[in-house]
C-alpha cells in the first residue's frame, strides 16, 4: 500500500522565531502479510520533505511488527513491535527533523494510556493476547520509550510537546508502561471494554518533570447504530 499526503498550513513558528507557511509531503509504503510458522508481519516507512518558510523539513518514521499465533488452547497470540520517529538534532539549524505524525488517532499504538506520540521516539512493545473463554479476549502489553534525539522534546498523542531539556537531556529513557484490557461483544451492535495502564517514569521524565508515575483505568461502551446482523 503506497501512499502520499500533502499538508499545507499557515502562520506557523519556524526554528528562529519567524512565522511562515508549511508545505510538507509525506511519502510512505505499508507492507503486511503472512509467513511460515503461524507468523504475520506489518512494516511501514514514511519519509517527509518540504519547507516551513526558510526552514527545510527532513524527517521520517517507521513501524515494524511481528506476531505469532500459538497452536494451543486460548488462541494465544504473541506480538513484538518496534516504532521509530525522527527528532530534531538542532533546534536552530533551519532543518526541521521532528517527524509529523499527521492526523489519525494513535490510540493504543504506543501505550494504552495514550501519553506518548509518534514523534522523536524509539518505542519497543511486547504483548500477549489470550482468550480463556470464547468471546473474552484479554490483552497485556509492555512498552518502553526513549527519545530519538536528546535536544528534542517528548510529544504526547496530540502532537504537543510536553517535556524538553533545552540544552539536551542527560538521559534518553522516557519510561515504561504495563497495560491490560478486556473486551466483550454482547451482540453485534454493543461492545463493552475495560482496561488499566500504568506508566513508570524513566530517567528523562525524572530530569524534565517532577517524575510522578501515571495510572489510567477506563471502562468503555460502544454502540453501533447500523451493524450487520
Amino acid at each position: 500500500e503506497p501512499y502520499a499526503f500533502w499538508r499545507r498550513d499557515t502562520n506557523l513558528a519556524g526554528e528562529t522565531g519567524f512565522t511562515g507557511d508549511l508545505q510538507q509531503t509525506t511519502v510512505g509504503i505499508r507492507l503486511a502479510g503472512k509467513l511460515r510458522a503461524r507468523l504475520d508481519y506489518g512494516i511501514e516507512v514514511a519519509l517527509q520533505r518540504g519547507s516551513l518558510g526558510s526552514d527545510d523539513v527532513e524527517a521520517w518514521g517507521g513501524h515494524w511488527q511481528l506476531r505469532q499465533t500459538l497452536p494451543v488452547r486460548g488462541a494465544v497470540r504473541l506480538t513484538g513491535e518496534y516504532n521509530y520517529a525522527s527528532g530534531d538534532e538542532d533546534p536552530t539549524d533551519g532543518v526541521r527533523g521532528t517527524f509529523d505524525q499527521l492526523y489519525p488517532t494513535p490510540h493504543d499504538k504506543y501505550g494504552l494510556a495514550d501519553q506518548i506520540g509518534w514523534k522523536n521516539v524509539h518505542h519497543l512493545r511486547a504483548g500477549v493476547e489470550v482468550t480463556p473463554l470464547t468471546g473474552w479476549p484479554i490483552t497485556t502489553n509492555y512498552h518502553s520509550w526513549w527519545l530519538a534525539d536528546r535536544r528534542d522534546g517528548l510529544y504526547n498523542a496530540g502532537s504537543a510537546s510536553i517535556a524538553r531539556i533545552a540544552a539536551g537531556a542527560a538521559e534518553r529513557h522516557v519510561g515504561q508502561e504495563i497495560d491490560v484490557q478486556l473486551s466483550r461483544a454482547l451482540f453485534p451492535q454493543l461492545q463493552v471494554a475495560a482496561g488499566y495502564a500504568h506508566i513508570f517514569t524513566g530517567a528523562f521524565l525524572k530530569e524534565a518533570t517532577p517524575g510522578a508515575s501515571y495510572s489510567h483505568p477506563y471502562v468503555m461502551v460502544t454502540y453501533v447504530l447500523l451493524a450487520e446482523k
